[in-house]
């Protein structure tokens, strides 16, 4: 393409390196280093070349472990032909993380490529993630990006009105988006260059518009080739309209064109990702769980006490979990080996983050005075959420093994507080745990007392649970009746609104013979071999709730669901399931069938409508069903595959195949291979049904089950407080307040929070205030008496 007049051809030199993927880590972070050498040498072969690269955590690598390559990059970046892009820690998942960890991703990532190299990263850039969420141009502009390159889902998975266009989120924020064509590499399984240069011209033609051919060796590293370096600059002394170039150099060439706006999600690419890995998963959103508590602890605690931040430690544990969040490990489609490491690197950060927490709730207790009877069991309970928790508590106080004495809970004034004696986790002589329900408000405190009274109760013996053949169980706030096959015939609310329509909570093992990512197709399959009833037993039966456990089994595997029904219509049933699963290549399906019109589910930084057409959909922590006369609220601690038809929602609960399998690959019959997702797994769903539920209501039930109030021993002495209170008063009806911490440069105390109804909202904080748009993301500074908006990457 010789014609002067014809839009430029960018043709982008990279290599894009999957650290963890059909390799372990280790060679991951092996072939980083040989494959930035290797574009080096391009360099310095030449003048023209120009090279692209991004992932911060790849860049840390290097300079750890190979000074002197890190020196020549420096150098290169200095001269421009080296350019970081995405700007991110990693090329993470885009739909399992939560919008804090996306944040996170810029901020860490942009901070450190500023501080080494000193340079500011505008363009977004996830080229081999599986697809994206409609909050991302939100996500990517509230964190310094103006533009974005991808290339899933391709041209076959999802219509776009252009290869360039205005992505826009659904707060109005726009980026400049360009998908990739055919792929982001040129190794001997992809197009050849020449080829792919020609296709390119042809594209250019038919749309009139600049565009980007990307080359290189990638996946496992490798960098453009002489050859190719070599056909680039044949065809650039022909007089041909290309030029060595980045995505930063294009998407200011076509910076202001009069592009077509996409205003949805970027889905779907191997919708099978969501509920492979499931251990994998879980571990992720215990950690983002906690640390978010710790961050929020650790914050109060240094307001009001002057303990240390430590903000070194925090960034450490995110920067672990960052990486965990790669797509292919986040994902699951990678190896075996490489799933464990994840493990226990994930655990890792749990137990980080456990040891922060629990260090800045001891510093807070502090401040409270001590119990005016020393001798009572005290608890203290802490709710360490921006929303106040409404639950039934469950907590172990320590009676010195004292089952003779009487007992009841009191609260802050000396009344008395229902409860009921609980199953305990340690089945030794004298463990008392006990429940009772309990309220405490955003980033607040409440201080009981398991006390000695000839007017309470006496501990039971130990065990509990007794096989019934009881199938109908009732409280104050719900009537439960378990049917022949082991799901849930009937529930109903204390004002007699049924919530199922059909048996809910119904398991069935479905046929999958798709590979790890499902490839191919985004309907996994509703129906197959129902589990089957084996017995009922009733676990509890007590002043506060009463516990039903149904074990329910099919070939080879088990599940076990603990039904916990409240005496407060008020607070959620719980479904606390424990699933022995023993099957290959096949999934099981969790069925809700609501009578749902219409259903949608929390995902990064806010939430997204789902359709209804059987289709399998990525959520986050709570999926709400609108159905005629009643809305239903699940909520989950660790699942992130949905789907939805005929007015049943499913959870896709997990999934089975072998690992790191890809089509067309064929499995052959008596081979040997490994499946995903053998033994044990607990989860939990809160589960709530009204005549009219907001998003509010559903935030509420995931912010309390996943970040749960904790209790704790009262045991300073010093502090002067009241028994009950709040560290910070925070108001935010209509608002999702994610995050609590100080800032990375400073004492500053950031807020962040999302509106979620769209229609804006008022966030108090100490009686500052401050007005979030519609579907608007927030990130605030907490000033005595002023909140000041900042961007994500804490910059007024």
């Amino acid at each position: 393409m010789t014609d002067a007049h014809q839009p430029m051809l960018h043709m982008i030199g990279n290599a894009h390196l999957d650290p963890v993927w059909l390799w372990r880590w280790q060679e991951g972070c092996a072939e980083a280093i040989g494959t930035c050498w290797a574009a080096i040498d391009r360099m310095e072969e030449g003048e023209g070349f120009v090279f692209s690269k991004g992932e911060a955590h790849i860049y840390a690598w290097i300079e750890e472990l190979d000074p002197d390559l890190f020196a020549r990059i420096r150098h290169y970046v200095a001269e421009g032909r080296w350019v970081i892009v995405n700007g991110w820690w990693i090329q993470p998942d885009c739909n399992v993380p939560s919008g804090e960890s996306v944040i996170r991703q810029a901020l860490y990532g942009k901070r450190w490529f500023r501080d080494r190299f000193g340079v500011e990263v505008p363009a977004g850039y996830n080229v081999d993630s599986f697809g994206h969420p409609g909050t991302f141009p939100m996500l990517l502009r509230h964190t310094g990006s103006t533009s974005y390159t991808f290339m899933r889902p391709n041209a076959s998975e999802i219509d776009l009105p252009g290869e360039i266009f205005r992505w826009r989120a659904p707060d109005g924020s726009e980026v400049t988006a360009f998908r990739i064509q055919g792929a982001y590499n040129t190794s001997k399984r992809e197009m050849p260059l020449p080829e792919k240069t020609d296709l390119h011209y042809d594209k250019i033609r038919a749309a009139g518009h600049p565009f980007m051919c990307f080359y290189g060796v990638g996946n496992h590293g490798g960098a453009p080739t002489k050859a190719n370096i070599d056909e680039i600059e044949r065809r650039i002394a022909a007089g041909e309209r290309l030029k060595f170039s980045d995505p930063e150099r294009f998407f200011e060439e076509v910076e202001g064109g009069d592009w077509p706006v996409h205003d949805d999600e970027l889905q779907f690419h191997a919708v099978g990702c969501y509920a492979v890995a499931s251990a994998l998963k879980a571990l992720n959103r215990k950690a983002e769980s906690l640390l978010e508590q710790a961050e929020a602890a650790a914050t109060l605690a240094a307001r009001e006490t002057g303990a240390p931040y430590p903000r070194e430690t925090f960034a450490r544990l995110w920067k672990v979990l960052l990486f965990n969040q790669f797509h292919d490990t986040l994902g699951g489609t990678s190896l075996e080996s490489a799933c464990v490491d994840s493990a226990r690197e994930l655990g890792g950060v749990v137990h980080g983050a456990e040891l922060e927490l629990n260090a800045a709730v001891r510093h807070l207790a502090r401040t409270i005075a001590p119990s005016p009877s020393p001798e009572d069991a005290t608890m203290l309970l802490v709710n360490m959420n921006g929303h106040a928790a409404s639950c039934l508590m469950e907590a172990e106080p320590w009676v010195d093994k004292d089952v003779t004495s009487r007992r009841r809970v009191i609260d802050e004034d000396g009344a008395a507080v229902p409860f009921q004696y609980a199953d305990p986790h340690g089945k030794t002589t004298g463990m008392q745990r006990i429940a009772f329900p309990l309220e405490v408000p955003a980033y607040g405190w409440r201080m009981l007392r398991f006390v000695t009274d000839e007017a309470g109760e006496r501990a039971p013996t130990p065990g509990f649970g007794a096989e019934t053949d009881a199938r109908v169980f009732e409280t104050g706030g719900y009537r439960l009746e378990i049917g022949a096959d082991g799901a849930i015939a009937s529930l109903r609310t204390a004002d007699g609104l049924e919530v199922f329509d059909a048996p809910g909570h119904r398991a069935t093992l479905v046929d999958d013979p798709t590979d790890t990512w499902g490839h191919g197709n985004g309907h996994l399959g509703l129906e197959g071999e129902a589990m089957r009833l084996e017995r009922v037993r009733l676990i509890e039966d007590g002043a506060v709730r009463k516990v039903v456990e149904i074990t329910c089994a099919a070939r080879a595997s088990r599940m076990t669901t603990a039904i916990v029904l409240p005496e407060d219509g008020r607070l959620p049933v719980e479904l606390r399931v424990l699933l022995d699963w023993r099957e290959r290549r096949t999934l099981l399906r969790l069925a809700y069938p609501v009578g749902a019109e219409s259903m949608e589910c929390e995902v990064p930084g806010g939430w997204a409508p789902r359709v209804m057409s059987g289709r399998e959909v990525p959520g986050l922590r709570w999926l709400r069903a609108r159905a005629k006369g009643r809305d239903v609220v699940l909520a989950n601690d660790a699942k992130y595959s949905f789907a939805g038809k005929d007015g049943v929602v499913y959870v896709t609960a997990l999934r089975s195949p072998v690992f790191a399998h890809h089509d067309p690959v064929p499995l052959e019959d008596g081979a040997r291979y490994r499946y995903m997702d053998q033994g044990e797994h607990a989860f939990t769903f809160h589960l709530r049904a009204a005549p009219a539920l907001s998003r509010g209501d559903a935030l509420a039930l995931a912010e309390t089950l996943n970040k749960p109030v904790i209790s704790t021993p009262h045991v300073a002495r010093g502090g002067t407080g009241p028994a009950r209170g709040s560290w910070l008063a925070v108001e935010a009806e209509g608002l999702h307040v994610s995050t609590l911490k100080m800032a990375e440069d400073d004492a500053r105390t950031i807020l962040r929070a999302t509106e979620l109804d769209g229609t804006g909202a008022e966030l108090s904080v100490n009686g500052a205030r401050a007005t979030v748009g519609p579907r608007a993301l927030a990130t605030l500074e907490v000033g005595p008496d002023a909140l000041r908006p900042l961007d994500g990457l804490e910059r007024g």
